[in-house]
């Protein structure tokens, strides 16, 4: 099973960036991915709801994560968790560098990964070069919540895939996400970190299936390492049965 861990769905008003869950099924299907894990945009008007009722109308195909920005609410917690209740969502989205946060701000996060922890769901956020995201600092918040499963989406974004791979050998609970990420980091991960805890990650509508199944292709040739990266590990995280 091809499961993958990054994609966006909604159509956010004040920006030319979308995705309808339609667009996103015939994208799978041409590229052969059965499962893709699904969030609102990044911007603030992100839609819950709308990504509830995409995964609701195809619950084969689309794994529900919420998205919460911080600063919308006083009591985000609470939204948060009420949204994972009521659209039973089964993971979280965070952007520091778009919702005016940085990933050392422990105060900020903390919230956000009680949730998390209390729920045994993981967290996908995202990774740059920008100071509030850089790979380095996920190693706090790895390190005061070991039990909850972290996604770095990008590993770095390039720039800083070295210390994802720090990050990740430090702490047990860090995912590495290679969205957008040349093939020399996926070698790099896998060889240092092994097969067990990177993800496959797209970033759709932003880069293409096809692209990423390439890179997969040419860089991850053992069999039983390449099904890890593409679906197994993601399945276990989740608790997906593989088999049926």
């Amino acid at each position: 099973m091809v499961i993958d861990c990054h994609n966006h769905v909604g159509e956010p008003w004040g920006t030319r960036d979308r995705q309808t869950p339609d667009e996103l099924l015939r994208k799978m299907d041409r590229a052969g991915i059965d499962m893709a894990v699904i969030f609102g945009f990044k911007y603030e008007n992100y839609d819950n709801e709308y990504t509830y009722k995409a995964v609701k109308a195809h619950p084969d195909r689309f794994i529900g994560f919420a998205r919460i920005a911080p600063w919308l609410h006083r009591n985000y917690s609470e939204v948060l968790e009420n949204d994972i209740e009521k659209y039973e969502f089964r993971g979280i989205k965070i952007h520091a560098a778009a919702n005016s946060f940085a990933m050392t701000s422990l105060a900020v996060l903390r919230p956000i990964f009680d949730v998390a922890e209390k729920r045994k769901i993981p967290v996908i956020a995202y990774s740059g070069d920008e100071v509030c995201a850089t790979a380095v600092s996920f190693r706090y918040i790895a390190d005061e919540y070991p039990k909850v499963p972290i996604i770095m989406a990008h590993s770095g974004f390039m720039h800083q895939t070295p210390e994802a791979i720090m990050v990740a050998k430090e702490c047990g609970n860090v995912y590495l996400e290679h969205a957008s990420d040349t093939t020399g980091a996926y070698t790099s991960s896998l060889q240092e970190l092994g097969a067990d805890r990177i993800i496959m990650g797209t970033d759709t509508p932003y880069w293409d299936y096809e692209v990423q199944l390439k890179k997969i292709e040419v860089t991850i040739l053992n069999k039983e390492d390449r099904e890890k990266f593409m679906g197994r590990n993601m399945a276990n995280l989740l608790k997906i049965d593989t088999a049926q």
